[in-house]
């Protein structure tokens, strides 16, 4: 009887035909795929994310609320019109406008070292704006490429779910052979017949998670079901790749936007010393003297008076928000460092894991399904037995997809920690 063979079993190898989907979080990667298109391939799913789904639109008007904002810091207070009238109407000598002394100017304030600290404030408040949207880009596509890589791997085991419930049905037309021969009893055929039900139930239950995943991965880019997807589970990380993956940590945008932060309070700070102390007040204009019939320029400053310390309540208060920050971006990169730690750990395990089961425990099954199958026919074993390491067989290339499809899923949350791509 046929079985199902080692290189009919690398389902990663000969499943799947497509290109080769690279399992990597870059944000920039040109222009959209079209909806039109059929096949979806990772970068397609995450690109479509990046630009259509929900939460990443509304960065759009934050964006242009900073840069209003920005705009607005620069805007320098309005001059002041100044008009003065002396010596006129009064008595004597001072009746009517003969004797009247006019005073035409504009005042304004000097406060160019106030615009500077304001418009350094808003730049890095619209910085940090950008560093959310990119860390929520980073989540969203960490996202759709988790439920790109569960598709992919619900593929493979549709693909063994198939070739297992064809196996069962061979199976129960050898038992059922030799039940007519007399050499087998019809036990085993009624329990081969519940076995290849079973099976069929497996695949149609893996049918329906597939169309479940796919409206949840058409859901990130609200789009609709009108695609198959095409990737591969076999794409793994490298030894050094892993390795190297805590050395990106430092440009995560999440820890740039503590830095971010901390630059925010440093420009508060000088914001808030800038304005402790009132801006200065110059005022130019031109006086009129009727009685004389001349004309003479004026000029005035007003110097406020007042304490320079007004704000060291709010410079203390900043001062320790941005040693906050320090301590807070010091503590993520440790946590971060232990994830990517066990991570790097548990991709490592995974890696062995494939291998020994692909050279050493699933040929040795098959040898035994072989053995099994040919002692069955001539009456030396039991159907029980030979179904046992049937079942054992299938659960071992199940648990090989399931490595791979782990390796994948870990490698996206590594990608999502150090905010770089491992595999280049």
């Amino acid at each position: 009887m046929p079985y199902i063979k080692s290189q009919t079993f690398k389902p990663l190898n000969y499943w799947l035909r497509g290109g080769v989907a690279a399992l990597t979080l870059n944000l920039f990667l040109g222009n959209p795929f079209a909806y039109a298109q059929q096949e979806v391939t990772l970068k397609d799913a995450v690109l479509l994310t990046l630009n259509q789904h929900a939460e990443l639109q509304s960065f759009v008007h934050a964006q242009n609320v900073n840069q209003g904002l920005i705009q607005q810091a620069g805007v320098s207070s309005p001059l002041s019109l100044r008009v003065e009238v002396e010596d006129a109407f009064g008595t004597g000598s001072y009746s009517g406008l003969s004797a009247m002394q006019a005073t035409v100017g504009v005042s304004w304030l000097l406060e160019n070292d106030v615009i500077n600290s304001r418009v350094g404030v808003a730049n890095e408040q619209s910085a940090w704006v950008s560093l959310q949207k990119e860390i929520k880009a980073l989540d969203v596509a960490a996202e759709t490429a988790n439920i790109f890589v569960v598709l992919l791997s619900q593929k493979e085991q549709l693909t063994l779910a198939k070739l297992a419930q064809l196996q069962a049905k061979k199976v129960l037309e050898v038992i059922s052979k030799q039940v007519d021969l007399g050499k087998a009893n019809i036990i085993d055929q009624l329990r081969a017949k519940a076995d290849l039900s079973t099976k069929a139930l497996e695949v149609e239950d893996l049918i329906h998670e597939i169309e479940a995943s796919k409206a949840q991965l058409a859901a990130q880019w609200q789009g609709n079901m009108n695609f198959t997807v095409s990737g591969t589970l076999q794409r793994i990380p490298t030894e050094t790749q892993l390795d190297l993956a805590n050395e990106q940590l430092i440009n995560h945008p999440r820890i740039k936007l503590y830095a971010t932060e901390q630059r925010i309070a440093e420009a508060e700070i000088a914001l808030a010393k800038v304005t402790a102390k009132p801006s200065w007040q110059v005022f130019t204009g031109v006086k009129r003297n009727e009685a004389e019939d001349d004309f003479a320029l004026t000029a005035s400053i007003s110097i406020p008076l007042g304490s320079e310390n007004r704000n060291q309540g709010e410079i203390i208060a900043l001062q320790a928000k941005g040693s906050q920050k320090q301590a807070e971006s010091e503590a993520l990169s440790q946590r971060i460092s232990t994830q990517i730690l066990l991570l790097t750990h548990k991709l490592k395990h995974n890696r062995h894991v494939i291998e020994g089961l692909s050279t050493e425990t699933i040929p040795a099954l098959e040898q035994a399904n072989e053995k099994a199958k040919q002692a069955y026919q001539i009456g030396r074993y039991r159907y029980s037995e030979w179904n046992d390491i049937q079942q054992d067989l299938l659960d071992a290339q199940a648990e090989l997809i399931q490595a791979f499809t782990n390796i994948q899923l870990f490698n996206i949350e590594l990608e999502r920690l150090t905010g770089r791509s491992i595999m280049k």
